[in-house]
């Protein structure tokens, strides 16, 4: 009894083993399982970055931005103008009144001389002894440039003499820096300004001024001081001498032909102004 008891329970749980694996197998055709599912996956976009010739493109995640060149300033280097050793400047403009400003620059003002601060200008008659100081705004930088104006002034001295004060007259002169044989330059002086606009003493007559010349003064103060003194003489006849604000005029000259006239000259230190009285 024991044995048969025995085999059955053995005979049982293989049956139950086999019962299990059936169901397990979906039936008598085994089934595959399939692979093993894996975690989803991520793409990144790559980043690239490109360097160019003068520019710079970077792309990342479909955008891109261009970077412009970066450019340099060009460098100018204007080569310095030299006269027996001292260099040049150029003058603007090249003619120019007494009491007119003129612009001068140049390069090549390298030497510590020429750096000084405070130093003088002159011009210099290149005919003659005249040395007449200008007031002026030149400054030499450390690279050398010099640039600034000078006023053309009325009047100066010869040097080595004891004539005094005399007036600039027109001509060619030396533009003169720093020390009395530095000439830098050269600038033409025109003196005479005019003839000036006539000036009326009564209106549709001949009762007027005419031929006004001024040398160190402007047409301006010339028509001022013309109006002053025109009342007070005449074409004939009247004062031969007359004063007005530091002025003093005198008659030159009298015509007689045609519309009778005179001439007068008015001075004031320097300054001149000439016209003819109808």
């Amino acid at each position: 009894m024991r044995r048969n008891s025995s085999s059955r329970a053995s005979t049982m749980a293989v049956a139950g083993l086999l019962v299990v694996l059936g169901a397990c197998s979906g039936g008598g055709d085994p089934q595959s399982l399939g692979p093993v599912p894996t975690a989803p996956s991520t793409t990144v976009e790559p980043t690239t970055t490109t360097t160019v010739p003068a520019a710079t493109t970077t792309t990342a995640r479909g955008a891109t931005t261009t970077r412009p060149p970066v450019t340099s300033a060009p460098v100018s280097t204007v080569k310095p103008v030299v006269v027996d050793g001292v260099p040049q400047v150029t003058a603007s403009p090249g003619r120019a009144a007494v009491g007119a400003r003129v612009r001068i620059e140049g390069t090549g003002f390298t030497d510590e001389m020429w750096q000084a601060r405070g130093a003088t200008l002159w011009l210099a008659e290149k005919a003659g002894c005249l040395y007449a100081e200008a007031r002026h705004t030149v400054t030499v930088s450390a690279a050398g440039r010099l640039s600034g104006e000078l006023t053309v002034p009325s009047s100066g001295n010869c040097r080595m003499s004891d004539a005094g004060e005399r007036p600039v007259t027109s001509g060619a002169y030396r533009i003169v820096f720093a020390c009395t044989a530095c000439a830098i330059g050269e600038l033409v002086v025109t003196t005479t300004a005019g003839p000036c606009p006539n000036v009326e003493f009564a209106p549709n007559s001949d009762n007027l001024a005419v031929e006004i010349r001024a040398t160190g003064a402007g047409c301006v103060e010339a028509e001022a001081l013309v109006r002053k003194v025109g009342t007070q003489v005449r074409s004939v006849g009247g004062p031969a001498r007359v004063e007005a604000d530091g002025w003093l005029c005198v008659r030159t000259g009298q015509s007689d032909q045609g519309l009778p006239s005179s001439e007068f000259e008015c001075v004031n230190g320097s300054r001149k102004v000439t016209f003819r009285r109808f």
